[in-house]
């Protein structure tokens, strides 16, 4: 029996139909593909400030694309690679560790945004937080909770930070708690410490008022 135009046309758009449904499974699991990759680039992040790989961050920031930033607690803003990657090597003392040393801030809890292009994104990340410092003379223990509020941009198909800022809740002593001493030490106080441009927002803990913990999740991009 002959297949009719009606019958070659109805197959005609059922083939359209699900050459559709795979492009749309493609754009999916390239998406969940790039989710994976900005969390694996956050938490790389995060091993090597714990182990004291600190000269290495500034490689996991764009290194092509205008506009890189950072800012950490109350530190100011550094902009631009170079400022970025003295700030690591700097302020935050480099690869240098000491003795009792202990630095782990972990980023959980992600909220990512990823445009249409698959080009840009942007997250927000919980980070607890603990940590020994010598000061005075001895070693001080504390307790951390903040936000990481991030950017991330596409370069030569890696993922690589844009803009990085880190939002206080509290830095307080272990023994003494976030509601009596929410910030027992400061970035700004550091004589390494010299930013491009003055703090944007830092708003730690306190009992006094409502704390609002800024920044909210991200929006989704348009369009």
């Amino acid at each position: 029996m002959a297949t009719t135009l009606e019958q070659l046309e109805a197959e005609l758009q059922g083939l359209r139909e699900q050459v559709a449904g795979l492009r749309e499974q493609v754009a999916e699991a390239a998406c969940a593909k790039d989710y994976l990759e900005i969390w694996k680039l956050q938490s790389l992040y995060s091993h090597l400030y714990y182990i004291g790989r600190r000269s290495e961050i500034p490689g996991l920031f764009a290194q092509k694309t205008p506009g890189v930033t950072l800012e950490m607690e109350d530190s100011g803003v550094y902009e631009g690679l170079e400022s970025v990657t003295r700030f690591w090597n700097t302020v935050l003392g480099g690869d240098k560790v000491t003795a009792g040393h202990l630095a782990i801030h972990m980023t959980v809890n992600p909220i990512i945004e990823i445009d249409r292009e698959r080009t840009r994104a942007k997250a927000v990340w919980h980070s607890h937080g603990y940590c020994s410092l010598p000061m005075g003379g001895s070693l001080k223990q504390f307790l951390c909770l903040g936000k990481y509020d991030m950017e991330y941009v596409k370069e030569d198909g890696r993922w690589k930070i844009l803009k990085f800022a880190y939002c206080q809740a509290f830095m307080c002593p272990y023994e003494q708690g976030w509601v009596q001493e929410p910030v027992a030490a400061s970035i700004a106080g550091s004589p390494d410490n010299r930013p491009d441009k003055p703090t944007t927002y830092y708003m730690p803990y306190s009992q006094y008022r409502i704390n609002v913990m800024q920044p909210p999740p991200p929006e989704p991009y348009s369009g």
